[in-house]
C-alpha cells in the first residue's frame, strides 16, 4: 500500500477533493472528518481491505492520515 492510495480512499470516504489531504492531515483540519466521517473512513477501509477494522481495532481511534497508514502497514498492507 502507498500513502497516495490511502489519501484517495479517505477523500472518497469523506466526499472531499483529494487535494485537501496530505500525509500530515489530521481530523482536526478537516471539518468533514467528524465522528460520522470517521465511521465513513472505517467503512471505506473495510470495503477496500476486507474487514480490516476487525483485524486492526486501533483504526477506530486513529485521527490522522499517518496514524491510519501506520496501522495499515503494521497489518501487512
Amino acid at each position: 500500500m502507498k500513502i497516495e492510495d490511502l489519501l484517495n480512499e479517505i477523500a472518497l470516504a469523506l466526499e472531499i477533493s483529494r487535494e485537501r489531504l496530505s500525509p500530515e492531515t489530521t481530523s482536526e483540519q478537516i471539518d468533514e472528518w467528524d465522528s460520522l466521517g470517521q465511521i465513513s473512513i472505517l467503512a471505506r477501509l473495510d470495503l477496500v481491505y476486507q474487514d480490516i477494522t476487525e483485524r486492526v481495532p486501533d483504526l477506530a481511534t486513529a485521527l490522522s492520515v499517518q496514524e491510519i497508514f501506520r496501522h495499515l502497514k503494521a497489518a501487512g498492507l
